[in-house]
């Protein structure tokens, strides 16, 4: 009886760890980014983040949020919310949203520029994709981000 209990906890592990697998479709994009800074392209400047700005990639969809070190711990002050698609190295987001707004309003741009993004559909290179690091680069922008 003790092994066929050990037979079937083996069993219900394999199980849950191929369902775990299929659940990541993008590979080491999947997971918390946490951005460490954004070049402007425009204007040269570097933005060191501070560790407050940070990009949740899963399945077909991004979750861009503002973490201020002036509200208490964990919190988040600003949220948007997109569809993406990881393609041939290249990352597609579009149809930026305030996430949880019952009413569903667009973000807008004056917001999204403090993430990188400056255009309703943005188009990103993946200059850089492991287990630790991720460097996204576009005509407008050069983010560099680490797992968080």
């Amino acid at each position: 009886m003790k092994r066929y209990t050990y037979i079937l906890i083996i069993l219900l592990a394999v199980v849950l760890a191929a369902s775990c697998e299929s659940y990541q479709i993008n590979g080491n994009l999947d997971g918390f980014w946490q951005v460490s800074s954004i070049e402007e392209k425009k204007t040269g400047n570097i933005s060191d983040c501070d560790g407050d700005i940070y990009y949740s990639f899963q399945r077909e969809l991004v979750l861009i949020s503002y973490v201020s070190p002036n509200i208490p711990q964990g919190q988040m002050k600003e949220n948007y919310i997109a569809y993406f698609s990881y393609e041939n190295d290249s990352i597609y987001m579009s149809d930026f949203r305030i996430y949880l707004d019952r009413e569903g309003k667009q973000a807008p741009l004056s917001k999204l520029a403090k993430f990188g993004l400056y255009d309703t559909f943005n188009t990103f290179r993946v200059e850089k994709l492991d287990k630790s690091s991720l460097i996204l680069n576009s005509e407008k922008a050069r983010i560099v981000m680490k797992r968080h």
